[in-house]
């Protein structure tokens, strides 16, 4: 395996956003329908991040009204990042001393949201080929 890889070389591009009003139900149906795992709030799409839910975040409120809870009052505040040139050994070192699964992919010129890496994503990458047959 090729330590030197990027960032840019395995992430999700895009980033699923939702607004800090968004009630947590819908959070958890779009996080339920398409599994992801987090979703960025912002105000807007392509602005800075204000937080981000995530199952944890979530599933902290089973058996809540979850009409009644919006995505700014479970969003954890810090949004860790990574410039989609770092290497992946630098990200994995990060999501190792940031105690945390994924990180908010951005661009090295201004910052604009990219796309998520995660621990999977990492993961997938050190197993190498998806198929590998060993022929004597």
């Amino acid at each position: 395996m090729e330590k030197q890889r990027s960032v840019r070389d395995v992430y999700h591009k895009g980033v699923i956003f939702c607004k800090p009003e968004t009630p947590l139900q819908e959070v958890v149906r779009v996080m339920a329908d398409t599994e992801i795992h987090a979703i960025m709030v912002a105000e807007r799409e392509g602005a800075p991040p204000l937080g981000v839910v995530s199952h944890m975040d979530t599933i902290a409120h089973y058996g809540d009204d979850l009409t009644a809870i919006e995505a700014r009052e479970v969003m954890t505040r810090e949004v860790i990042s990574i410039s989609e040139t770092a290497t992946l050994m630098d990200a994995a070192k990060q999501l190792l001393e940031s105690d945390i699964h994924r990180l908010l992919v951005v661009d090295d010129d201004d910052e604009t949201p990219l796309g998520i890496l995660s621990t999977t994503d990492i993961i997938r990458e050190m197993r190498g080929a998806r198929w590998v047959w060993y022929l004597d």
